[in-house]
């Protein structure tokens, strides 16, 4: 951990640590009866993980060059579509994501980056599709963001030439350390459905956490019970336990961490779902240039997404030059803009001042 990150990243200590470790003992021990009983009443029978082929083997070979990269001792599967030496955009997605990168929907918006001269890099991320796992402790804040932007480097991101990152739920709570610990790499990011780090525990960062962001903490159970469907509505297209292990020790991570004073520099596309349109306001004053927008979905598949990712990416500069200033806009009509679906071009930029600090709860191969 370098010594900037220790400025960004502070570990969660002294009474709070305390605080959070009994209440994940015994508020994660209620939840487990819940859902236990739970299962009981429904019947719940497990299902065989005979019936789920490997992820690895589900990605759509047709939309990019399948390829592996070693850093930090780790190996890293991703595909990379368009030319080499064109501005690199990395796609960070979901864990788990089996196959929700490669809709037809969100092919298109990885073609039309490509085609307009883009090298698009999307990236398993650890524990995900064919790159490598590991421990509970490999998977710190820190540790994601020392092993991540090795990689960027690797694949020729530096100050001089930076990327645009992506981000859908877990793969969008990444990109917010990145854009905190590492904003000289970074010239845009766009963030889906993952609200900031130091919101985890007023607004869980992934779905399936639901009312079980304590039990989460637990080994093991957490990983089986969502594998088998009983901690959300509908069962994961890639229902396996170890399939769930990546994501959970993520979240698992991101518990005991939090962002320190400051906001990321770099201008951000912030992206949630119609009912979340508070988190999308809370999240909003943790970056300086945040552009809005609440979208149906937060998935690949949404219908009005390809549209914002690509006017935020390739958008013209007349159109950036006629942004309203910071200040121009009260907070209300800048949450009606972001309420209101009114096309293309709608994301303005944004600028929320971070009046107050939230409450907080306590090189490479290729195959």
């Amino acid at each position: 951990m370098s010594a900037k990150d220790r400025q960004v990243l502070q570990a969660v200590s002294g009474w709070s640590t305390i605080e959070l470790l009994i209440k994940c003992v015994f508020i994660g021990l209620w939840q487990m009866v819940q859902f236990a009983i739970r299962r009981l009443w429904k019947g719940h029978r497990r299902k065989s993980s005979k019936n789920f082929p490997p992820v690895e083997l589900t990605v759509d070979s047709s939309i990019g060059i399948h390829c592996y990269i070693k850093v930090m001792g780790v190996k890293y599967h991703y595909v990379e579509t368009g030319p080499k030496t064109g501005q690199i955009v990395v796609i960070l997605g979901d864990a788990p994501d089996a196959e929700n990168l490669w809709v037809p929907s969100w092919s298109s918006v990885v073609r039309r980056l490509a085609e307009s001269g883009h090298h698009v890099i999307t990236l398993d991320l650890r524990g995900t599709g064919g790159s490598e796992g590991g421990y509970r402790s490999d998977f710190t804040p820190p540790k994601a963001v020392e092993e991540l932007s090795a990689l960027l480097k690797a694949l020729g991101v530096s100050v001089n030439n930076p990327a645009v990152v992506i981000g859908f739920g877990i793969g969008g709570m990444l990109t917010w350390y990145l854009a905190h610990c590492r904003g000289e790499l970074i010239r845009k990011f766009i963030v889906i459905g993952a609200p900031h780090p130091n919101l985890y525990w007023q607004y869980p960062p992934a779905p399936f956490c639901k009312q079980a962001l304590y039990f989460i903490q637990w080994p093991f159970l957490p990983e089986r019970w969502l594998a088998e469907g009983a901690l959300q509505d509908d069962s994961s297209s890639s229902s396996r336990a170890r399939d769930w292990n990546g994501a959970l020790n993520y979240v698992r991570g991101a518990a005991w961490w939090r962002v320190g004073a400051g906001r990321a520099a770099a201008a951000g596309l912030l992206l949630a779902r119609r009912a979340a349109a508070a988190q999308l306001v809370a999240s909003a004053q943790f970056c300086a240039r945040p552009a809005l927008k609440l979208i149906t979905t937060c998935d690949p598949s949404d219908k009005d997404l390809p549209n914002l990712v690509l006017d935020f990416i390739l958008g013209p500069p007349a159109e950036e030059a006629n942004v309203p200033e910071a200040g121009a806009r009260g907070l209300v009509g800048r949450v009606l803009g972001a309420v209101a679906g009114r096309g293309r071009g709608l994301t303005a930029r944004l600028a929320l001042p971070l009046t107050r600090t939230l409450p907080l709860p306590a090189l490479s191969a290729q195959a």
